[in-house]
């Protein structure tokens, strides 16, 4: 977490280049297994965003996705790409990092043991095998040039909001019951 001019702490920062990936907030979202959120630009200049798996390599930060996709599209066209990764749970109690760079399309070959990286932080050895992720055969590698993270877990809001018991839950998330043809519900 940052500090204030007064040294107290701070709930944002701004990073670049070689900071982005040796601090120590990004570091924990990259080593947890969270969905990011990947954005790229649009022919017409809007934001076409996606959640994907991710997975850490060196000096940047790595995606399998397929050669038919849009990111790939979009990317072929402009590399520049912001990764969106938090841990965000009741009240103030939410951090994460916002990661703009380039983004290199690594395809043939080459593509295959850094697709292999991705899902092996998230599927198992069964799971890999499985002909659903067959179409990832190409994988984007994000080199961060900029991040901007915010952290409150640590903020007097979010400890009065711990201690009273003041604030709501989240939503959950929960597998939807296809087969039965019913909708989620909020709620339920």
């Amino acid at each position: 977490m940052s500090t204030a001019d007064d040294g107290s702490p701070g709930a944002s920062r701004g990073l670049s280049d070689g900071e982005v990936l040796a601090d120590p907030l990004v570091m924990e979202l990259l080593d947890a297994r969270l969905v990011g959120v990947l954005a790229t630009i649009e022919p017409d200049g809007s934001v076409h965003a996606i959640p994907l798996w991710y997975a850490r390599d060196e000096d940047a930060i790595v995606f399998a996705t397929g050669s038919g996709s849009r990111k790939v599209q979009n990317l072929r066209r402009d590399a520049r790409a912001t990764l969106v990764l938090h841990d965000s749970r009741p009240g103030f109690d939410v951090c994460g990092a916002s990661i703009r760079g380039r983004v290199e399309l690594v395809e043939g070959d080459a593509a295959t043991p850094l697709v292999a990286l991705v899902h092996r932080r998230y599927v198992t050895a069964a799971g890999a095998a499985l002909p659903a992720l067959a179409s990832d055969d190409v994988a984007l590698v994000l080199s961060p040039e900029q991040a901007f993270t915010w952290d409150e877990r640590s903020s007097a809001a979010a400890a009065v909001l711990h201690e009273t018991g003041g604030a709501l839950p989240l939503e959950p998330t929960s597998p939807r019951e296809r087969a039965a043809g019913t909708r989620f519900q909020p709620g339920t």
